[in-house]
């Protein structure tokens, strides 16, 4: 599983960019009610931009497993985000790589998901009416060190400013931005991008070693 994510992307510029300054992988939101929504017609060139480079992510809400799959085998993309309020019987009829987005509210703890039919998880904070790249931020002490049996990603408000401390409260396997990058909605900063991916990558690496020592 990949370690930093760029989610949000809408151009082959822009995944080239973000592949480039060393992100593991790139996010395509296929959500028609996102303000970062790609179609699949104009998606074949970002995957295509990133092709060996990083790993294409397919963000679907609330999709039929037919509809992902025939966008995914057009796009020959393995991985996919699911990002709504997906049951677990619909999950399991997904032959993809599977990364479940939670989205924590009051009273919400990851491991009620525990045995969600999936690879990964990602763990963002919740917004009524909204399924991701919001910008807001999790209490990040309260979710650090879960203990799951998969890899989870932590999303949610996070910069180039503050992935470091939020890596260090919370201990993610890996971490997943898309508006703490961005000029706006959609339109990535190269610079705030590449500070990200440096940041991060040092916060995960004092991580896993840490890990390592115990």
């Amino acid at each position: 599983m990949f370690r930093v994510k760029i989610c949000g992307i809408t151009t082959a510029k822009d995944a080239e960019m973000a592949a480039s300054l060393g992100a593991d992988a790139v996010g395509i939101n296929f959500y028609r009610g996102s303000r970062r929504y790609v179609s699949p017609a104009d998606a074949v060139s970002i995957v295509g931009a990133i092709r060996g480079k990083a790993v294409p992510v397919a963000v679907f809400v609330d999709e039929t497993p037919e509809a992902i799959g025939e966008i995914c085998r057009k796009l020959r993309i393995d991985t996919v985000q699911l990002s709504g309020n997906e049951p677990p019987v619909i999950a399991k009829r997904i032959a993809l790589r599977r990364i479940k987005a939670i989205h924590l509210r009051e009273g919400l703890e990851v491991g009620a998901f525990e045995n969600y039919p999936c690879e990964a998880f990602l763990v963002d904070a919740e917004s009524p009416g909204e399924f991701g790249g919001t910008g807001k931020t999790l209490e990040w002490g309260r979710i650090g060190g879960t203990k799951l049996r998969k890899q989870w990603i932590l999303a949610g408000g996070l910069t180039p400013v503050n992935v470091l401390n939020a890596i260090h409260l919370a201990r993610p396997y890996g971490v997943d931005v898309a508006s703490g990058v961005e000029v706006q909605p959609g339109k990535k900063d190269p610079a705030k991008v590449r500070q990200f991916i440096i940041n991060a990558m040092k916060g995960l690496c004092i991580e896993r070693k840490y890990q390592e020592k115990k």
